[in-house]
């Protein structure tokens, strides 16, 4: 499941870097600009209240399901449903009317409001097929969706058009239309009925689980906007690239996170609380260490993975895509944890999003100085900042509540994360240019990631053995 997850999360983040590739290489700064603001307004609107519902349908829809009521499952689906499609064609209006508001033709208004619609629906129903177990349908659905959204992104920029927002809003229609056919036609709708205190419960998780992915996920697709208030048209392009480069990387680890919350949600049910721990520990220390390596590496190639996807104009985006990788890093381990809290009690379900806000609050407090004093890079820095607030608490509640042993590991792995930071930045200042500058990345980044395993050698076998640890008064112990 996992594994199916990951692949169908890699082809929308290719799918998103492609796009955005082909649109930088055929256009100029300032349209790749717009058209990734308009994008991140689009997911910001789609990880508000749909972002909420769709992690409703993930959390309420295996927890009936783990209780043996089909029936009750189905309703959830239903309700959560209908009530998704007003708010997707609302937040559809009022993105698009803002577009219109901030002086944009009307075409890109109706094609952004169309977008945030799309992607909001898209939301929802995947998260009820992995609810519903049909994570091989969702792939295959998935899959066929970036494939048709390449397709249409090649024929918009060879034809010369200008709807750079089309192709996406067909790839998630293909989803769309094929989840309204597997679950709603073959899927039987039972009676079931849920009870006014279920309904009240829904609604105070919808709202906390939207405000949470505001929060957390919604600040990465907004850095355009806050590059537009501090910085120039030519940074926001930056961010904009950056973005679509961290996108696969985000996403991937998220795929986890997708198949994990049923399951967890599903323990929950079932009043498993040895397999919750299970696999927030597991997941959680294999994200840190496992990745670590693979972050560094990604780090210290930033110059010429943009040099080589968007063109040498983009080189000198080096430094913020470092500090956004380095903040996806963050972001993107927590996800077990998170999920652990999220699929629990209403009060462990506050943890993550109170997290969040305190993040969201921080990072946007940290960007107007860093922002105003240094730029891109400042911008970039605010998001390390949130991040690393917003991952905090999480993985510091879940650690306590089951006695788990993540300090080394997760020292380890961010000290790895800080420096090859401090190495980006020397390296940076090192007067080489050309094909030297090539060696150079290359080089620095190849012996740094190797580094940084050897450094993790011990915690990548603990976690490839399966082996697990336990925090006691006296120490820790093997479990």
């Amino acid at each position: 499941s996992s594994l199916l997850s990951m692949l169908a999360i890699a082809a929308l983040g290719v799918t998103r870097l492609v796009h955005t590739a082909l649109v930088a290489r055929n256009t100029d700064k300032t349209t790749v600009a717009l058209v990734g603001t308009l994008i991140g307004a689009t997911m910001m609107a789609g990880l508000f209240l749909p972002g909420g519902l769709s992690s409703a349908a993930s959390k309420f829809i295996p927890y009936h399901l783990g209780r043996g009521n089909v029936a009750a499952a189905q309703a959830v689906y239903r309700l959560l449903g209908w009530v998704g499609y007003l708010c997707s064609g609302l937040l559809g209006l009022i993105v698009g009317g803002g577009a219109l508001i901030y002086g944009l033709p009307v075409s890109d208004a109706v094609s952004v409001g169309l977008l945030t619609t799309a992607f909001s629906i898209y939301s929802i129903e995947k998260s009820a097929l992995y609810g519903f177990h049909r994570v091989e349908a969702y792939v295959r659905l998935e899959l066929i969706g970036s494939a048709l959204a390449i397709a249409a992104t090649l024929v918009v920029v060879l034809g010369g058009w200008h709807a750079y927002l089309l192709p996406l809003t067909l790839g998630y229609s293909v989803l769309i239309l094929g989840a309204w056919v597997i679950l709603r036609r073959s899927g039987s709708r039972g009676d079931g009925f849920i009870e006014h205190a279920e309904k009240r419960e829904m609604a105070g998780y919808v709202g906390l689980a939207s405000i949470g992915g505001l929060a957390s996920a919604g600040l990465l697709q907004a850095l355009p906007i806050l590059a537009d208030i501090y910085t120039s048209k030519a940074e926001v392009a930056y961010f904009v690239t950056a973005v679509s480069l961290v996108a696969p990387l985000y996403f991937l680890p998220r795929a986890l996170g997708m198949a994990l919350f049923p399951a967890m949600a599903n323990a929950h049910g079932a009043g498993d609380m040895e397999a919750v721990r299970r696999h927030a520990d597991l997941s959680t220390r294999g994200l840190f260490v496992l990745l670590g390596p693979l972050f560094v590496t990604a780090m210290l190639l930033a110059r010429p993975v943009l040099v080589v996807i968007f063109g040498a104009d983009f080189a000198a985006g080096a430094i913020v895509l470092q500090v956004l990788l380095a903040a996806t890093y963050l972001m993107v381990t927590q996800v077990a944890a998170v999920n652990a809290l999220s699929s629990g009690s209403p009060r462990e379900v506050r943890i993550p999003v109170f997290a969040a806000v305190t993040g969201w609050l921080a990072g946007v407090a940290a960007a107007i100085p860093l922002g105003l004093s240094l730029g891109g890079a400042g911008v970039a820095l605010a998001y390390l900042v949130a991040a690393a607030v917003s991952a905090t608490g999480p993985l510091t509640a879940v650690a306590r509540r089951h006695q788990l042993a993540w300090r080394g590991p997760i020292g380890r792995a961010v000290g790895a994360i800080v420096g090859a930071l401090v190495i980006g930045w020397v390296v940076e200042m090192i007067p080489v240019s050309g094909g030297a500058r090539w060696v150079v990345d290359v080089a620095v980044a190849l012996v740094a990631g190797a580094l940084a395993a050897l450094i993790l050698r011990r915690d990548i076998r603990d976690v490839i053995g399966g082996r697990r640890w336990r925090r006691t008064g006296s120490g820790e112990v093997q479990v």
